[in-house]
């Protein structure tokens, strides 16, 4: 009985287990799990290399303000007719800044003001840990201890395959849902067709109802027409009209049912829509850069393509402001978000490419036939 109990146990355990694993390698699942995969390194990244930044620009302020000190206390306290001793103190505080400036940046300083700027805030730490989990490597922003350094090669060696896996899948279930709304629109337009031919014979056969009152009881005499509707030279005008309203009804059905038999998103609307996003992303960043046009669409295009040249980056998000930090969430948002589009914009265009392939060789396939 005690064992029943632990196997029965054990087995809920592993049941749960697999449900546990089954749920982070669906659609949800996935895109909790780079995200918090993301938080995670933002936490890590922010703790390691948060207290080493300070440090240093802590370090070189100190230095700048005794180097003023001194400069400034020469004046006074140095005899000013003595031009050599004045200039000799001052140039041994110059060379003493100058020399811990240089150590400094070898330690990671990048000229940014203690307590007003700083990278590694935990948006800050979590656009770098996005940087490189999607590859993208921006390059002015990187580790700067050997801590940091390791972490980094760690983090990435899960983070890489885990954001291929999600780009993968995420990529596939927003092509699959642009297709159904694509086929649905194309839905809308045969029904707004169909609409149309049908108001269009409502107000006919309340014209011909006038007519024939006014006729009372004439015949209308048709053409050879008629009778391909196999109504015969006495069918009323009514009735033939009804017969093309259907043909033209029947004939648009079948071309709609066609279409979504087989649909796919044309290319041109593939390549429209990333571009709209990366209008988007273009007017957010010259808004808040005041970068050109030109610039802010250079940006946006070597972030989402994940060349990250690193030469542009939103300077502005690097102080410690609440602003500041909302712009650099909503920098990573719109670049993960636009990762996982241009996966989707990849699996339709390879879709209708393949699709057009194929439609060639069917083509040049029938010609070889009946040639032979």
């Amino acid at each position: 009985m005690g064992r029943r109990h632990r196997r029965s146990k054990v087995t809920r355990v592993v049941n749960l287990v697999k449900k546990i694993i089954a749920f982070f390698f669906s659609h949800i699942g996935l895109c909790a799990l780079v995200v918090g995969y993301a938080l995670l390194g933002a936490v890590i990244f922010k703790a390691v290399e948060g207290p080493h930044e300070a440090e240093v620009q802590e370090l070189v302020k100190r230095a700048r303000e005794r180097a003023v000190d001194v400069v400034w206390n020469a004046t006074f306290r140095v005899n000013r007719l003595d031009s050599k001793k004045w200039k000799s103190t001052v140039l041994n505080e110059v060379k003493a800044f100058k020399t811990i400036c240089m150590q400094s940046i070898r330690k990671g300083y990048d000229g940014k003001e203690f307590g007003k700027q700083a990278q590694w805030t935990f948006t800050g730490s979590f656009l770098y840990s996005l940087t490189i989990i999607t590859t993208i490597g921006y390059g002015n922003t990187a580790a700067k201890t050997y801590i940091g350094k390791t972490l980094t090669m760690l983090y990435a060696i899960i983070g890489i395959p885990l954001m291929l896996l999600f780009l993968t899948n995420i990529g596939d279930v927003m092509a699959k849902i642009f297709r159904f709304l694509y086929a649905q629109s194309i839905r809308l337009k045969f029904r707004l067709i169909l609409w149309h031919k049908k108001r269009k014979a409502a107000k006919i056969r309340r014209a011909n109802s006038l007519v024939s009152r006014l006729t009372r009881g004439h015949r209308v005499k048709t053409d050879s027409s008629v009778d391909s509707f196999g109504l015969g030279a006495g069918a009323d005008v009514e009735d033939l009209l009804t017969a093309r309203v259907e043909m033209e009804q029947l004939e648009v059905r079948e071309t709609a049912a066609a279409q979504l038999e087989s649909v796919s998103v044309p290319i041109s609307l593939v390549v429209f829509t990333m571009l709209g996003y990366l209008g988007v992303g273009t007017t957010i960043f010259k808004v808040w850069e005041g970068w050109t046009f030109l610039e802010s669409f250079y940006f946006c295009f070597i972030s989402l393509t994940t060349i990250g040249f690193g030469d542009k980056f939103p300077s502005t998000s690097v102080s410690n402001t609440d602003e500041a930090q909302e712009k650099l969430v909503i920098t990573s948002i719109y670049l993960l978000f636009g990762m996982a589009l241009l996966a989707m914009c990849f699996n339709l265009a390879q879709e209708e490419v393949q699709n057009k392939t194929r439609w060639i060789a069917d083509k040049f396939r029938s010609k070889d036939d009946d040639d032979d």
